[in-house]
């Protein structure tokens, strides 16, 4: 069984997950999401790209793991699951079988929790399923397994910790490649090496890079676009280890910086410093994001930021590294030792043609946040 935990950490994990199930007053849970499938299984595979989902209730020896019969090796040799269904894609319907096993454990009428807003479990596969189980009551339980995954352990942290190592490398690799000529694919193929050299595994969203008039599109992939000189040049990345990432965020200028370009970033700088020192044990986190916009309305630069502050990371798949925590005033959360999350106030001052990213994936400990990357947060200037 090759996992990045033995198979009592899975056990461990599922039986916390019953227990919130517990808590809700759920009869049984479908888990659709190929990270929390990973979480509780160590599963580890693109077979998510068809539909596969993990059942548990107390009704059950075991979870039972439905995939397609490609899937079958990955199963038995990267997982501790010890139930598994196979289906034929081209004959079976795969909702059929999970209501199948919901109903002869004697759940057809039960309180059932699904991941509603999980990107691998469609309206279509929700209506298939409510037509095999008219008499089950169904609800959304999207966040059950997240909030489990919130507080990291000492494992998962070291995972991060070098995860984050790689995605220095990467940036590093970046700056070093960064030239007037080179184009954005070119550099996000430089870091895509390194990241690969480094260990990392492939990551939820692939390398970024964008340059000129394009910084100020925050989710721009790269393109063919060539960098001139004085462009200012966005990168993002994450470096992976066994699934839990850590993301790294950087703006580089080829060349001498305009002073406005300068102004914002160094102010930049200081509210994403003041975001980290704020994001101490029993503090709510949407304190980070207000602290980050005060400072950086001294001058009105608040008004240009692309998207929330940052929000918790961990394990992930395509399409998206997130987790479940948002930092931002609507959130509920408060800070606490060995959560993993993002700090990311990145502007895109559109009116004037440029904008900055900068971001880093953050420890928070029993005195405080510290980031893990080892690359300054500020501006680097390409000579």
């Amino acid at each position: 069984m090759l996992t990045a935990f033995p198979a009592r950490t899975y056990r461990q994990r599922v039986e916390a997950v019953k227990r919130r199930m517990a808590d809700r007053g759920l009869d049984a849970l479908v888990v659709n999401y190929p990270d929390n499938i990973n979480y509780l299984t160590g599963f580890d595979s693109l077979g998510f790209l068809w539909y596969q989902a993990l059942i548990i209730s107390p009704k059950l020896a075991e979870p039972v793991f439905l995939t397609r019969t490609s899937e079958e090796p990955c199963t038995w040799e990267l997982s501790c699951i010890n139930e598994a269904i196979f289906y034929d894609i081209a004959k079976q319907d795969p909702l059929k079988i999970v209501a199948d096993v919901l109903a002869q454990a004697g759940l057809s009428q039960a309180r059932i929790g699904l991941e509603m807003t999980a990107s691998t479990f469609s309206p279509a596969q929700y209506n298939a399923l409510l037509g095999y189980m008219p008499e089950a009551r169904f609800e959304d339980a999207g966040p059950l397994v997240a909030e489990n995954r919130l507080i990291k352990t000492a494992e998962e942290i070291e995972y991060q910790r070098s995860a984050a190592r790689m995605a220095d490398q990467g940036m590093l690799a970046a700056f070093e490649a960064l030239r007037p000529g080179i184009s954005e694919v070119e550099v996000a193929g430089i870091v895509a090496n390194a990241l690969g050299r480094a260990g990392s595994e492939y990551s939820a969203i692939s390398p970024m890079c964008a340059t000129g008039r394009r910084s100020t599109m925050t989710h721009a992939m790269p393109h063919r676009q060539t960098i001139s000189h004085g462009d200012v040049v966005i990168l993002e990345h994450a470096g992976v280890c066994n699934r839990y990432h850590a993301i790294l965020m950087r703006t580089a200028v080829i060349g001498k910086p305009s002073p406005r370009v300068k102004e914002v970033a160094t102010l930049l700088t200081e509210a994403f410093n003041a975001a980290i020192e704020i994001a101490k044990p029993g503090t709510p986190v949407g304190e980070a994001n207000r602290v980050c916009n005060q400072i950086l309305d001294r001058i009105d630069l608040s008004r240009t930021r692309v998207h929330r502050i940052g929000y918790s990371l961990g394990l992930a798949y395509p399409p998206t590294w997130l987790e479940a925590m948002m930092v931002d005033e609507a959130d509920d959360h408060v800070f606490q030792p060995n959560m993993s999350f993002s700090i990311e106030p990145n502007l895109s001052l559109y009116n004037e043609g440029f904008g900055i990213k900068l971001g880093d994936t953050v420890l928070c400990g029993e005195k405080g946040s510290v980031s893990l990357s080892e690359i300054p947060p500020e501006l680097t200037i390409i000579d």
